[in-house]
């Protein structure tokens, strides 16, 4: 099947303002991001810089950021997770780790500091693995992560997060529990 006639399968989540096809819409998200565009409103940036794209897409106009939010927060991950699977049968979610960092909404505030935790993603299980408190730098809550998680934690998987994890002793730590790093 192609890329299309299985994203067309997808049940589109939208009542009204369909202006844009669904499956345009989660192709142009899945060009940019393998053109390594990280982020909604990269994507919304891509659209506007890559404009003979869009034809093929099935677009006549670049979206906006609203539309391309409103669109994933509202479409089924696993309908997703399915279709793609379609296209790319050898992917194995199962062996993806995310690692991430977040400023908690509302803190630091006043007088209180700003809280900032890393966590640990499985994209198979759609949830977090492993969450702590970042106190100093990312990379180093990351790492007392990683011991957490122990040796069989990491067997085999492929950890992705951004280049600000990129640190050799990060690196090191999960090559040497077996996984293999990837930046976005």
């Amino acid at each position: 099947m192609t890329l299309r006639e299985v994203l067309s399968q997808i049940p589109d989540p939208r009542a009204r303002n369909r202006q844009y096809p669904l499956w345009g819409l989660l192709a142009l998200i899945l060009v940019a991001f393998l053109s390594r565009v990280d982020s909604l409103r990269g994507v919304e940036r891509f659209a506007r810089a890559n404009p003979h794209l869009l034809p093929h897409l099935g677009l006549r106009k670049p979206p906006g950021h609203t539309i391309l939010t409103l669109l994933l927060h509202r479409l089924d991950p696993e309908k997703l997770q399915e279709a793609l699977l379609q296209v790319f049968p050898g992917a194995d979610l199962g062996e993806v780790l995310v690692v991430d960092g977040k400023h908690l909404k509302g803190s630091g505030k006043g007088k209180s500091p700003q809280v900032r935790l890393v966590e640990v993603l499985a994209l198979h299980l759609l949830t977090t693995l492993a969450q702590a408190k970042a106190e100093g730098r990312e990379d180093q809550a990351l790492l007392e992560l990683l011991d957490r998680l122990g040796a069989e934690g990491l067997k085999g998987k492929v950890v992705v997060g951004d280049a600000g994890y990129l640190y050799p002793e990060l690196a090191g730590k999960v090559v040497q529990k077996g996984g293999r790093t990837s930046s976005s």
